[in-house]
Parts: structure tokens; sequence; C-alpha cells
């Protein structure tokens, strides 16, 4: 039974950290079908978690039932620590998705390039759903001319992403256009993942 202090219904829960679900979801949805309008889905799901959010503040407060309440501010720092230790560690969504699928990759390169003698680049669509307002590509490049600075890339080392950008049309384009920013990150030997961030795109 409660104690005479305590009011009723309040109590610690960790069903809140349910409620969290499309936060822990949205670094995974490169996984997820292409066709659907992932960037909508994320503004609703993140716009009913903020409105839940709100009202059971509101509501916990006004009938003073602290637990709840405190139960329900303290979760997303519970659920952030384990995110953070594996982010130390190297273990993120991407790679967990290269470590499951490389050997399918470099299956695709060696089919693709067979007869070829300079040094292979492929590019792969990784992401597309414009999570963060970014869109990931992963790239294969043998030469690693992809990380030096740019311009200093070799003439071969050109022709070849020209090449690839006729064939599949998913280019690779170093020189940022105007509010956009280009990082390349390593995830494997000779792999790398391109990301075009357009932090200025609505919303």
């Amino acid at each position: 039974m409660a104690g005479p202090n305590i009011k009723r219904g309040d109590r610690f829960t960790w069903t809140y950290a349910l409620w969290f679900l499309p936060v822990l979801v949205q670094p995974w949805e490169g996984w997820f079908p292409a066709g659907w309008d992932w960037l909508g889905i994320d503004f609703l799901a993140f716009l009913l978690l903020a409105i839940a959010i709100v009202v059971s503040l509101c509501i916990n407060s006004i009938r003073r039932r602290w637990r709840r309440v405190l139960s329900l501010l303290v979760t997303p720092v519970f659920l952030l620590i384990p995110i953070v230790l594996l982010a130390i560690a190297g273990i993120t969504p991407n790679s967990i998705r290269f470590a499951l699928t490389r050997n399918g990759y470099l299956a695709e390169i060696q089919r693709s390039d067979a007869q070829s003698t300079e040094p292979r680049f492929n590019t792969f669509v990784w992401d597309d759903t414009f999570t963060a307002k970014t869109y990931v590509t992963l790239v294969y490049d043998e030469s690693d001319e992809i990380v030096l600075p740019i311009g200093n890339q070799s003439e071969a080392w050109r022709q070849r992403i020209q090449k690839t950008c006729a064939k599949n049309r998913d280019c690779v384009n170093l020189d940022p256009q105007p509010d956009e920013y280009i990082s390349v990150t390593k995830i494997g030997d000779h792999f790398y993942l391109l990301n075009e961030s357009f932090p200025n795109a609505f919303p």
C-alpha cells in the first residue's frame, strides 16, 4: 500500500522508454524501404512525442506525481548512456550494417570490375531517406584518394569517378555547393561513407 505522502498512481516506471522508440529507430532508417517519406514520418513521430511529453509533465505535475515526472525526465539520459558508450567503442548503426553487408558489396565489386587492371571505384546508395538532412553514399575507393585534400586527387582518379557517375548516376562530388557540407568517413578497408549535408534545407 502506498504511503500517506505518495499520491495515488505515483510510481517510478520504465514504460516511458517506449515513448522514445522513434528516436532510437531513426538512425536505422537507412535499412527501411526507400520509397517511404521518412522525413515526414520522423516529423510526425517527433511532434507526437513532444506533445505527449509536455502533456504528461503538466498532468503529473498538477497531480503532484513527482515520481512519474522524474521517470519521464531521466528516461532519455538512461537511454543515451549505452548509446554513447557503444559509439565510443565504435559500435554504431552504420558499423553494424556494414559488418553484415560487407561481403555482399565486395562480391558485387568483384563481379562488376572483374577485368579491371586499375584501382576500382564503386558507389552504392547507403541512405537516401534524407535523415538529418543528409544523403549518405557508400564509396569503395581502392586507391584511397577520396580522403586526400580536394584538388590533390590524380587525373586518373577523376576519370574513374566520372566513369562511375555516367554508369550508375550515383556521382561523387567532393566540392560542396553553397549551403552544403561534405564529409568522408572511413568505415572499412577502402570503404568510405560520403555524407552530403544540407543544414539549411527545409524544414
